[in-house]
Formats: C-alpha cells, sequence, structure tokens
C-alpha cells in the first residue's frame, strides 16, 4: 500500500517540525513537502499533488482560505485538513467553502492528528469535536429537528452518509440504490438546504443538530 504523501503548510518552524517528526514516525505516511507562507503551500501541492496538505489559516503572503481554495481548484486530488488556533464560525465555514475536508484545533491530541489525515485521505470528512459540539450546543429536542427542511425519510439517510464522507457510489452501496438514484436524492438534498456544495449542506445540517460528522 502506498503511503499518504503529506505537505504541511504552517508559518511556524517549531510546527512544521513537530508535525514533520510526527508523520514521519508512522508507517503509512510520507512527508513530501513544507513551506511557511500559504502561496509556497499552495504551489508545492500544484507540483507535488500531495493526498492531503495540512495547512494553518493564518499566514504571510497567501492566507490559508485562499491557498485551501487554490490548492481544490489546481490540484483536485489533494485534500485539504486545516490545523489553527481560530475556532470563529466564520473561519470554519469560510475553510469548508474553500474546499476544506477538515477543520481541527491545534490542540488536538497527536494520535487524533493523525487518524484525522487518514481518515480526511480517505475521502472522509473531519470536524474538530469542540468545534461540533459548540454547534450542537443549544438543540433543545433534536427528535423533532431530525429531518428539518422537508426532507424525505429517504433524503435524510443520504444526508447522513454524506456527513459522513461519503461519495455518491458508496451511498448506492450502502443503501442498495444506484447511483444515478443517490446524484438524484444529493441534488434534492443541496436544494432543500439552499446550497450547490455538499460540504455546506453537512455543515448547515450539523448546525441545526440533525446530522454529526466525524470528530476528533
Amino acid at each position: 500500500m502506498e503511503p499518504i504523501q503529506v505537505v504541511i503548510g504552517d508559518d511556524h518552524e517549531l510546527v512544521r517540525y513537530g508535525l514533520r517528526t510526527l508523520l514521519t514516525a508512522q508507517k503509512d505516511f510520507r512527508v513530501i513537502g513544507e513551506a511557511a507562507n500559504g502561496k509556497d503551500a499552495a504551489d508545492i501541492c500544484v507540483e507535488a499533488r500531495p493526498d492531503v496538505l495540512v495547512l494553518d489559516l493564518r499566514m504571510p503572503e497567501m492566507d490559508g482560505l485562499e491557498a485551501c481554495r487554490l490548492v481544490c481548484e489546481r490540484s483536485p486530488n489533494t485534500r485539504v485538513l486545516i490545523l489553527t488556533s481560530f475556532d470563529g464560525d466564520d473561519d470554519v465555514f469560510g475553510s469548508f467553502q474553500a474546499g476544506a475536508a477538515g477543520y481541527l484545533m491545534k490542540d488536538v491530541a497527536p494520535r487524533s492528528l493523525v487518524e484525522a489525515i487518514r481518515q480526511v485521505a480517505e475521502g472522509r470528512m473531519v470536524l474538530d469535536e469542540k468545534i461540533s459540539g459548540r454547534m450542537l450546543c443549544g438543540v433543545n429536542n433534536p427528535s423533532q429537528r431530525s429531518r428539518p427542511y422537508g426532507l424525505s425519510e429517504r433524503e435524510f439517510e443520504v444526508l447522513k452518509l454524506m456527513a459522513k464522507g461519503l461519495n455518491n457510489r458508496q451511498i448506492g452501496e450502502a443503501l442498495w440504490i444506484g447511483e444515478t438514484t443517490v446524484k438524484t436524492h444529493v441534488s434534492r438534498v443541496l436544494r432543500k438546504l439552499g446550497t450547490n456544495q455538499r460540504t455546506q449542506a453537512v455543515l448547515t445540517a450539523v448546525r441545526e443538530g440533525v446530522v454529526s460528522v466525524r470528530a476528533a
């Protein structure tokens, strides 16, 4: 099995050193590049096409959001995992809107970070448990909000599997339905949640307290 190729983007040398040390100790990881600013991180990813970019938000020359957006456009097979000290809603939602596959705080446990990178590399979405918990806070009666936006039972099942990071083929296999049918359900879910992005639909549902994503 090929190792997961990772690029690290952070403007603090100590953070890069710590991440490199942690990841190179894992048999299934290979760090293929490092960058101290967003522009260099994006350039490395466009050229090297890593599996995962671990990226800070606040960096010189080009911030993490713009770097994330650029990488997702020019190296679409590279999954971006934001690792930051900032947990504001604008940062979280802005990152996912830019194409990020995960968002973790820098106080995450090393083992959880390693597992999150593996999950992101597999195509799943991850969200720091503190942020996920905050989004769910205040949901007084989840059972009454279990199917908002007029979702049908099948559409809600599809949404829950989307939150687990499954693609259309995997959703079809899980529900024993064809991929074309899945696409129809996904389109209806997106329309009812008022977005054209899968990640944004999932985040909206998380914020409403009706689904959860894999927490790290």
